[in-house]
């Protein structure tokens, strides 16, 4: 049983407040650190989407505003049960503005009473010294999110249906063993991993532990991936884990000893092209790709799907699933728990 008191927020009540602007009860874990839950819906699959980098601005050129109201319209007509956002919400964080910009584009989302769970990325902090003095970017996130009551965090937990934990970190703040959230993150796991009712478990940060080799791996990220390797061959990790992250804007898919590890930046932020050698899985051919992921649970399978837009359309149906992929939780019992479980992908 996993160690947190919650007070728990409904959904709607919680998008409500967010359109309003008003402040809600958020869940607080034993820690301190907020907790939420998303209840299912009875008799119907769980939906969700994730996805990063939509850098919603009225600035020309720096991304791209008709992709991103486009992904914004289809992810409000699948009404999903939550929306969870991987970091550079805004261009500019230390701008409030940008996130006036945000409210007013989604605001079919919060029409729809669809929560929105943000993670914390670097353009969060654009305009803002992280060395010297972060705190009018921190200020202006936690009011564009005010419901939530985040403050003075700046990571929490999200609980979606009864068996999914999604941890939203901050990739701005450190990550390496020993640190406070290093240190929050591995007991989040440990606990997860430790109550039977959580089959998967999904960690949200923005910059992506395993991404295409052009771009750096930050050296915090690349301990969290050599953590969970050390999970997964040791057979101490129960459930199962998909790492999702930013930052590169485009979309790449990736298993690392049966922990999936996926970039999903397609949110409307200025393309960036990658390169797709052996060890990335959805071998797509098209260089920009704006997208969101679209998870659904049923049962013991949690089945992904990127949905991309061509941008350049103009004639046909710009709208393509060209990857997906399957999750599946293993039996429960001895010889099973030992075994990773199954990842199984296809376009």
């Amino acid at each position: 049983m996993r160690a947190v008191a919650t007070r728990r927020l409904h959904p709607w009540l919680l998008a409500l407040c967010l359109s309003a602007g008003c402040a809600a009860a958020a869940a607080a874990a034993a820690d301190g650190a907020p907790h939420f839950d998303v209840p299912a819906q009875p008799g119907a699959a769980l939906t969700f989407v994730v996805y990063g980098d939509t850098r919603f601005t009225d600035l020309p050129r720096v991304s791209n505003p008709a992709a991103r109201r486009a992904l914004v319209a289809r992810i409000a007509s699948e009404n999903p049960a939550a929306i969870l956002i991987g970091g550079d919400l805004v261009y500019s964080g230390s701008d409030p503005g940008d996130y006036a910009v945000y409210h007013s584009q989604t605001a079919q989302w919060a029409e729809r009473k669809i929560p929105v769970f943000p993670a914390l990325g670097n353009h969060e902090f654009k305009g803002c010294d992280p060395e010297s003095d972060d705190s009018a970017c921190l200020e202006n996130w936690w009011q564009a999110f005010a419901a939530l009551r985040l403050r003075p965090y700046r990571w929490y937990s999200v609980s979606i249906g009864p068996s999914i934990l999604a941890l939203m970190l901050d990739s701005d703040s450190a990550l390496k063993v020993g640190s406070e959230q290093r240190t929050w993150l591995e007991r989040q796991v440990t606990e997860a991993n430790a109550d039977p009712r959580i089959r998967f478990i999904l960690i949200v940060l923005h910059y992506p532990p395993v991404r295409d080799p052009i771009f750096p791996r930050g050296k915090d990220e690349a301990q969290v991936e050599r953590d969970l390797s050390a999970r997964a061959k040791a057979g101490t990790l129960r459930a199962r884990v998909v790492v999702i992250g930013s930052h590169v804007h485009n979309y790449e898919r990736f298993d690392r000893n049966g922990v999936l590890y996926l970039v999903s930046g397609g949110g409307g932020a200025k393309p960036v092209p990658v390169l797709r050698l052996s060890h990335e899985l959805s071998k797509l051919r098209t260089a920009v790709n704006f997208h969101y992921l679209r998870f659904t649970l049923e049962r013991d399978r949690l089945t992904g799907t990127m949905v991309r837009f061509e941008a350049k359309e103009h004639t046909g149906d710009a709208w393509s699933e060209p990857d997906r992929f399957e999750i599946t939780y293993p039996p429960h019992d001895s010889s099973a728990s030992l075994q990773a479980p199954a990842i199984r992908g296809g376009r």
